[in-house]
Parts: structure tokens; C-alpha cells; sequence
């Protein structure tokens, strides 16, 4: 009776244990199915998801560089810290409804060179291409030597809007229409034979003193020159320029006049002694009034288009004793 109530205890014991063993396996085989095994990454203690392994991390990263270098094939693409990598077990659905893409491209960092071409020390164009703008410069320097064009490389983290191929072009047009100069023949004043010593010497003198004179412009454009046009003659030089653009005193002198001046518009006339005397024609504002004293390469007036005008420009005209002549030959450093 003994032996058959121990042999009991044993089968209860071996149930129970067998139960508790396919329970624990059940059990198991369940937290198997649902949690996996994977890694938990993260980056300056931020997280970034969860990757099977360390090669599917790398995948990710590889695509996301590639994604950038579709922008700019020199960008240089990191990660400013190395990732952390922690094993953990988490439900599998945690896994499929992730977004690691997202997560990881918002710590990918990038560095872009972009180089950027400065006229007379104004920043005009942005290029991605170093060759671009080597390019640009060294048709602008063929064009307009003493244009100061210089290219400057800058690293930045946005690449931003670089300038278009068309706005390009249309910058290059107006910085050589605004400064190539245009080469007009040096004009020589012969005296007649029967003309006396003192009056020689006389006009001689109002040469000299018309001489030397600086350019009454920034553009030194000539669109239209001094002489002929068909049977009449154009009495000074127009120089291009934008509204607004200032106007200089060619030299030292006295204003005689300023005002509307019919088909001149708003002009100044400025004597400068010994019959010497400048005109500034088609001015948008006048800067001065008449009996003011100005010296050489002050502001006097701002160019316009008023009066007989097609365009913004200043008509300039250099007269000796009241008779116009060529002021591009008398023109200090041309």
C-alpha cells in the first residue's frame, strides 16, 4: 500500500514537471515568434530605430549619402558621431512599422563647396562647379581686364539656389556693357596758318587746362560717341548706365547752370576757367544748384533718362571757348 502511494507521488510529480516544461517551451517558442532579436541603434543619445544587424544600418546610411550625391556628386556626406549599437529583443511589428530612412536622414550631415565670383568685391554669382566659375572670370577678365573678377570658394551645409546658366549670361552682358570702353581716336586741335602766336599759345593753354579730368561715371560704356551722324554732329559722348547711378564732376569748378534744359532734361552746366566748361545731360536729379562751388569727382547729379532720351544714360560734353570737342580724348586715364 506504502510502495503503491509513492509510486503515485512519482507520476504526479513527473506529470506536473512535464506540464510546466511544454508551458515554459509554449511559452518560449511564443516570445520567439513575437520579439526578434535585433539592434537598437542610436546617435549623440538620440534614437534612430531598430536594424537586424549592423549591415542593414550601413545599407540605410550608403542609400541616404547616395540620395545627396544625386544633388552634387562632390558633396561630402557624415555622421558627426559613431553610432551606438545595444542588442534587445522587441515585438516584430515594432520593427515593419519604423521609419529608419527618416529618422537616420535627418543626422546625415553634409558639407558642399560652392564658389562665388565677386565683381569689384560684389558678390554676383554662385556656382557648384569650381570650373564654372574659373570660366565665367576668365571670359569676364577678356572682356573687361579692369573689371576686378575673382573666384572664392565657401563651404556650407545647404546648398541653396545657385546662379542659372540665362542670369549668368544676362550679368556678364550688363557688366560689359556698363564697363568696356570703347577706343575712339585721339582727337588733335590744329591751328590755322594765319593764326597769330598769342592766339596759338591761347588755345593751347585751354587744352592743356581741359586735360586731366577724371571719368563722370562708374561705367566707362560709351553707347554713342562724339562726332558725326549723318549730316549733323553728336556734340558730347553718351556713357550707359542704370537710373540712379552718379554722376562726378570731371573737375574742379563753378556751376553755372541747373535746370531743365529742353532736349537735355535736367542738366548741369560747370565752368572750370580758362573756357573751359562740362555739360551733364538727361539727369534724373540734380544734385547741386547754380553758383555752387564743387570739386573734381564729387557727386553733382544722378543719371536719368529725361528729355530727348531713348535710355538711362549721361550725355556728357567737354566745350573749350564754348565750342564742343571730344571729351574722351581729354579724359584722365581713359
Amino acid at each position: 500500500m506504502e510502495k503503491k502511494g509513492v509510486l503515485s507521488s512519482l507520476k504526479f510529480i513527473f506529470s506536473t514537471t512535464f506540464l510546466l516544461v511544454l508551458m515554459f517551451s509554449a511559452v518560449v517558442v511564443t516570445v520567439l515568434n513575437t520579439y526578434k532579436p535585433t539592434l537598437r541603434v542610436a546617435l549623440n543619445d538620440k534614437f534612430i530605430g531598430y536594424f537586424s544587424n549592423e549591415e542593414e544600418f550601413e545599407d540605410v546610411y550608403n542609400t541616404l549619402v547616395s540620395e545627396k550625391e544625386l544633388i552634387d556628386p562632390n558633396v561630402k556626406a557624415y555622421l558627426d558621431a559613431e553610432p551606438v549599437f545595444t542588442t534587445c529583443y522587441i515585438r516584430d511589428n515594432l520593427i515593419t512599422s519604423q521609419n529608419v530612412y527618416t529618422s537616420l536622414r535627418a543626422e546625415v550631415k553634409t558639407e558642399y563647396t560652392i564658389y562665388n565670383v565677386a565683381i569689384n568685391d560684389e558678390k554676383k554669382m554662385i556656382f557648384n562647379s569650381q570650373d564654372e566659375a574659373n570660366k565665367y572670370v576668365t571670359n569676364l577678365k577678356k572682356d573687361v581686364p579692369k573689371v576686378k573678377s575673382e573666384v572664392t570658394s565657401e563651404k556650407v551645409s545647404d546648398l541653396g539656389e545657385m546662379t542659372s546658366i540665362e542670369v549668368a549670361e544676362n550679368i556678364f552682358k550688363d557688366i560689359v556693357s556698363r564697363y568696356k570702353v570703347v577706343v575712339i581716336p585721339k582727337v588733335t586741335i590744329k591751328p590755322k596758318a594765319s593764326t597769330s602766336n598769342a592766339a596759338v599759345s591761347a588755345a593751347t593753354a585751354n587744352v592743356s587746362a581741359a586735360q586731366g579730368g577724371i571719368w563722370p561715371t562708374t561705367a566707362r560704356y560709351v553707347s554713342s560717341p562724339f562726332g558725326y551722324r549723318g549730316a549733323s554732329i553728336h556734340t558730347g559722348m553718351d556713357i550707359a548706365g542704370r537710373s540712379g547711378d552718379p554722376i562726378y564732376a570731371y573737375k574742379s569748378g563753378l556751376v553755372t547752370f541747373a535746370g531743365w534744359g529742353g532736349p537735355y532734361g535736367y542738366m548741369l552746366k560747370v565752368d572750370h576757367g580758362n573756357g573751359v566748361s562740362t555739360w551733364y545731360a538727361h539727369c534724373s536729379k540734380l544734385l547741386v544748384d547754380a553758383g555752387n562751388s564743387v570739386e573734381m569727382g564729387q557727386t553733382i547729379a544722378k543719371e536719368g533718362s529725361t528729355g530727348n532720351s531713348t535710355g538711362n544714360h549721361l550725355h556728357f560734353e567737354l566745350r573749350i571757348n564754348g565750342a564742343p570737342v571730344n571729351p574722351y580724348a581729354y579724359i584722365a586715364g581713359k
